[in-house]
């Protein structure tokens, strides 16, 4: 008798435990062949050929940072001071130094075809 009333009692609490969390209740048996299927085959969906598109060639050159200097003049202009009488100043000219990138083209057109006979080609 106390083995069926311990069963019983362990069967109440793990069906109270998942009564708490879950009603459903599953069991980890099955009846039958299993339920496989297998996947379909993939769709082969044909796309057009892809365009050649021919770009032109990309200019030959190079970029170079170039300092530029600059000549600011001089320059008169009128403030006020601390007792609010206009006094003329004038601001003394100077140099400015800015950089500018400037694209250097290279030409290809001129350059004379390699030398064969001096050694070009003969390894």
């Amino acid at each position: 008798m106390n083995r069926i009333a311990l069963a019983l009692l362990a069967a109440t609490a793990l069906t109270a435990a998942s009564a708490r969390a879950d009603t459903r209740v599953s069991f980890g048996f099955s009846i039958g062949a299993p339920a496989y299927r297998p996947a379909p085959p993939p769709a082969v969906v044909y796309a057009p050929a892809p365009q050649v598109v021919y770009a032109p060639p990309a200019p030959a050159g190079y970029w170079k940072d170039v300092v530029v200097k600059t000549w600011v003049p001089e320059r008169t202009y009128v403030r006020h001071n601390r007792w609010g009488r206009p006094e003329r100043v004038c601001e003394p000219g100077y140099f400015t130094y800015t950089t500018n990138r400037v694209w250097v083209p290279v030409d290809t057109h001129c350059a004379p075809p390699p030398a064969y006979s001096y050694g070009w080609g003969r390894r």
